[in-house]
């Protein structure tokens, strides 16, 4: 697994670069939809998410051992794999928490044996009913009053500011929000502080303890990115002081080797150079073939931030003719290039975090 320093590294790009080729990922194996597990079809179908079985679980079995106190973020689409789906395994590794994003995600979860602690703050509390057990996020004083107001009782996480800037109570008025907290009724279950990605293991970790600096004292501090060694460090300097530390992409996709994403071609036609095609009526620049993949918007599926074509086949990248349809995606291929058969697959290249695939097959 890739590290950064001499440990597990706490950031890294929750992008699937295309495939290396490796023969793991050419096996059949099981797949699941959401709905249980039934054998892979012969051939591929719809956008699929192939995992390294052994490999992935080996992974996370390391992150778990390098990270005490671990409490799995499963938040949005669960980081590709489902949120109940990675909920259920966080349970069968041993968890008692996890990490959902917000309020509304609570529901995908409710059927497992776990607390939930939910990491964005909400305004919704009038108008959403949350359970007692559940763990919610304020960082401001207008959020804790509406949490005072509408959900009194109940473990509750106070977020500090970090120089991501995005919500938290300044340090120095912890105290004074724990104090009000406390006389609603509420406990404290930890604070939390999230630095940014941006930087080294050494400014986040510079960042964080002269935050822990200021925190009352005895109260438990929940971290994020911050690599395995930068977080025992934070530790040891702090003995009398409980962490637990927040992780969601190095847990679940900390080596990208395990994961490819494919989606599968279902047609292809031949086009002369000049020919329009596709909803915009696009000339193609010469002749070639038109490849028509399963993958469109309503999987997460666009060009990348440059611009570029995600989709990769034979280690070249295939052009878009357009942007991709809502559940298809049309690319081209100069004459004289490799053309994928029908029924073949190519690489895609996205973000998990923001892809709803077909299935997931595990090898």
């Amino acid at each position: 697994m890739a590290s950064a320093l001499s440990g597990r590294s706490a950031a890294g790009s929750d992008e699937l670069a295309r495939s290396g080729g490796t023969s793991r990922f050419e096996r059949d194996g099981e797949c699941h939809t959401g709905g249980g597990r039934s054998a892979v079809a012969s051939r591929p179908m719809g956008l699929t998410l192939y995992v390294d079985t052994a490999a992935w679980r080996s992974m996370i079995d390391g992150v778990r051992r390098d990270f005490p106190d671990l409490i799995p973020v499963v938040k949005g689409n669960g980081y590709g794999f489902g949120r109940a789906f990675l909920a259920e395994q966080a349970a069968a590794f041993g968890a008692t928490e996890v990490a959902v994003g917000t309020v509304f995600e609570l529901g995908a979860i409710a059927h497992l044996p776990l607390r939930a602690t939910v990491l964005t703050p909400s305004l919704d509390l009038d108008k959403v009913q949350v359970p007692e057990s559940a763990t919610l996020t304020v960082g401001s004083f207008e959020q804790l009053e509406h949490l005072v107001r509408h959900r009194p009782r109940g473990p509750v996480v106070l977020k500090a500011m970090t120089t991501v800037r995005r919500h938290g109570f300044d340090v120095g008025d912890i105290a004074a929000a724990l104090d009000t907290l406390q006389s609603a009724g509420g406990v404290l279950h930890s604070v939390a502080l999230h630095p940014p990605l941006a930087g080294s293991d050494e400014e986040r970790r510079a960042e964080v303890e002269a935050l822990i600096d200021q925190l009352p004292d005895e109260t438990t501090v929940t971290l994020s990115h911050l690599g395995s060694e930068h977080y025992a460090r934070v530790r040891e300097r702090y003995p009398k002081r409980r962490f637990a530390i927040r992780l969601g992409s190095v847990l679940w996709h900390g080596d990208k080797s395990t994961l490819v994403l494919r989606a599968t071609v279902i047609d292809v036609h031949e086009v002369r150079g000049g020919e329009r095609v596709g909803y915009r009526g696009v000339a193609v620049p010469s002749d070639g073939s038109i490849v028509i993949l399963d993958a469109g918007t309503s999987h997460g599926v666009h060009p990348l931030a440059n611009g570029d074509s995600p989709f990769h086949s034979s280690r070249r990248r295939l052009a878009l003719v357009e942007a991709p349809h809502m559940h298809v995606s049309l690319a081209f291929v100069p004459a004289g290039e490799p053309v994928p058969a029908i029924g073949d697959e190519v690489d895609v290249q996205r973000p998990l975090i923001s892809t709803a695939v077909d299935r997931i097959a595990w090898l």
